[in-house]
């Protein structure tokens, strides 16, 4: 698989069109479109906005296309909506009675604004009552 098919594939897995995605990587479409048509290959800079995008693509399989599609955390799998890469200066504390690294609880995360994109490239900003 080349680089613009690993970029199919992600648009494909995250149920996208091209001109969705190219939205939600803050390029043109034309630049998603010039790629899906073989016409450019992927720029640097359209991966590195990818991975930002997308936190949780192991960026290895993205641009070399090795190892899997997914980084991994130890004792986390990854998902498909994760929005934060793994802290790697995160500390682990150590359990005495099993010898297992484990990770400090995080609070729980609270949902503040949902966004709707239509189809018409038209959408609808929803927040939470919270303060």
């Amino acid at each position: 698989m080349n680089e613009k098919e690993r970029i199919e594939h992600v648009i494909k897995v995250m149920n996208l069109t091209a001109r969705q995605f190219a939205a939600e990587i803050h390029v043109q479409p034309g630049t998603i479109s010039n790629m899906m048509a073989g016409r450019n290959n992927p720029s640097l800079e359209v991966m590195k906005r990818i991975m930002e995008r997308y936190p949780t693509l192991n960026p290895e399989w993205l641009i070399a296309g090795r190892g899997e599609m997914w980084r991994t955390v130890p004792g986390q799998e990854p998902g498909l909506f994760d929005t934060q890469a793994p802290d790697p200066q995160e500390k682990r504390v150590r359990n005495t009675q099993n010898e297992e690294p484990q990770v400090p609880a995080a609070p729980p995360k609270q949902i503040s604004r949902i966004v709707v994109y239509y189809t018409d490239n038209t959408f609808e900003e929803f927040y939470t009552n919270r303060q």
